[in-house]
């Protein structure tokens, strides 16, 4: 299972990705920070996943979450990062 996140590094994509590492310590998550994205490549895979906003949780390249989770989408993922 491939997982990504895209941040851009502002305090909800912070609190975000503490709270998605917090419920799913076993679950590698690759990070695309805005701020190392210097030759477009970030964003360009972002629009191939169909990220509007950020931050965005990709499962297996399918857009899954946008923004800060709520328990309901925390028990969603469970399921889905099962």
């Amino acid at each position: 299972m491939q997982v990504e996140y895209f941040s851009a590094e502002c305090k909800l994509c912070n609190r975000a990705l503490v709270m998605l590492e917090h419920h799913f310590p076993n679950i590698k998550i690759e990070v695309h920070k805005q701020s190392e994205c210097v030759d477009g490549s970030c964003c360009a895979l972002a629009e191939q996943y169909g990220v509007k906003a950020v931050p965005a949780l990709i499962v297996d390249q399918k857009l899954v979450l946008t923004g800060v989770p709520s328990d309901a989408d925390i028990e969603r993922l469970k399921r889905l990062l099962a």
